[in-house]
């Protein structure tokens, strides 16, 4: 019985040192555990953040230029100023494209700012391409489209992405709009 404990006192500190204090308190005391889901909350962190930016085809290396590895492998430079993202999508939803299960295009619902946002995108960039990048990653390039016509609060972006992640924008879609928009009435409320 002492051997096989001093078999396992060993693997218990380092799963302890490498996983910190926090994990084990939240497994023993699961009222006090840190609620990184709430966007309200200040554990939160966001999660599959959209943005979508401008494509530089002659970089000048200056500070508003980043540049960007694509899945191939490739190197594309884009503008570090953001066209549209994630604090104004309220609402997302995966649209799965007929006969191909693996390929997702995306709708977002947009509130009043994002709507404007989304409409000088679409001017400016008329037939060029835009790139569409989660989480830091490069996605994918498309040519942003007008709004849906029966309803000019939400676009249809033809984005061609793994289901993965057209779920995983979904999913967080309104807790980002919520982290990023916080509600100003709550401010106030812990004085």
């Amino acid at each position: 019985m002492f051997k096989k404990l001093l078999r396992v006192l060993p693997l218990l500190a380092l799963a302890f040192s490498l996983c910190g204090c926090e994990l084990f308190m939240e497994a023993m005391d699961p009222d006090n555990a840190v609620n990184t889901d709430d966007p309200n909350g200040e554990n939160y962190e966001a999660r599959f953040v959209v943005g979508i930016f401008g494509i530089v085809e002659y970089p000048r290396a200056s500070r508003l230029e980043r540049e960007l590895q694509t899945a191939s492998g490739e190197s594309i430079w884009i503008n570090r100023n953001q066209y549209f993202g994630s604090q104004h999508i309220k609402e997302a939803r995966v649209v799965a494209r007929p006969g191909n299960p693996d390929v997702c295009d995306l709708k977002f619902r947009m509130d009043r700012p994002g709507k404007l946002q989304w409409d000088i995108l679409v001017g400016n960039h008329r037939d060029q391409q835009v790139v569409l990048v989660v989480d830091g990653r490069h996605m994918t390039n498309f040519i942003p489209g007008e709004p849906d016509e029966n309803n000019r609060n939400w676009v249809t972006l033809r984005v061609g992405i793994d289901p993965y992640t057209a779920h995983g924008i979904a999913k967080y879609a309104k807790k980002n709009y919520a982290y990023y928009n916080p509600d100003t009435t709550s401010f106030f409320s812990k004085l």
